[in-house]
């Protein structure tokens, strides 16, 4: 079975210890248990949703024709490229990323997603979970993406809640959960390994769903 991991430094696995380590390979694993998995990773640190699906244009069309599972995070550098606006309060601005990010979103589900394939989308956790401005800005764009699974019935994989009140324990050099947290080298945003556990086993579940749900209605039918 062929997997499609799509996303930005925490698809490429940045933080963990090991490549096995991250998230993809932790789910790849956990799929492997039934039957041989292949990874496609396409994901890269600082990656915006729009360089992710520009990237897409780079992939040869039999991937999505054979990936079977197909994952998608992406959109925290969206916020963090656009923090010195966003640092003003501007709402507008925070509503034209979220409305930037569901564009993407649908133009990448529209590419990958062929008949058989399972399509899971995670939100994405905040990082400074102390700040108010931080989470409304979160939360904005998590609703972006939770209107694009709603929009095309993909599995969601609710990273963001699995991270609420955890965030010490999964993220890598966490300090104190404010923005002033936030160095130029080093930030503390990616998860390290617990997180990255934590990640895949938000994923596991929603695929799992996804699968029964399906198997479900084919019986019905």
């Amino acid at each position: 079975m062929l997997y499609a991991a799509l996303g930005d430094s925490i698809t490429y696995g940045y933080e963990a210890t090991t490549d096995q380590a991250g998230y993809v390979r932790r789910f790849a694993k956990a799929l492997s248990k039934r039957q041989p998995v292949n990874v496609f990773l396409n994901a890269k640190p600082g990656w915006t949703s729009k360089q992710l699906l520009k990237s897409l244009s780079q992939v040869q069309e039999c991937i999505w024709a054979e990936a079977k599972v197909v994952t998608i995070m992406v959109g925290g550098n969206d916020i963090l490229k656009a923090s010195p606006w966003l640092l003003n309060g501007s709402d507008k601005t925070v509503f034209k990323i979220a409305q930037r990010v569901q564009d993407h979103l649908e133009q990448m589900v529209e590419t990958v997603r062929q008949p058989g394939a399972t399509v899971v989308i995670g939100t994405i956790y905040n990082p400074f979970p102390n700040s108010v401005l931080a989470e409304e800005y979160m939360d904005t764009v998590n609703k972006s993406i939770l209107r694009v699974a709603e929009q095309h019935n993909l599995a969601v994989a609710d990273v963001r809640s699995l991270f609420r009140n955890q965030e010490d324990k999964y993220i890598k050099g966490y300090k104190q959960g404010v923005l002033r947290d936030m160095r130029l080298i080093g930030n503390p945003i990616h998860p390290n390994d617990a997180g990255h556990q934590a990640i895949a086993r938000s994923f596991l579940s929603a695929y799992r769903r996804a699968v029964a749900k399906a198997r479900r209605s084919k019986q019905k039918a």
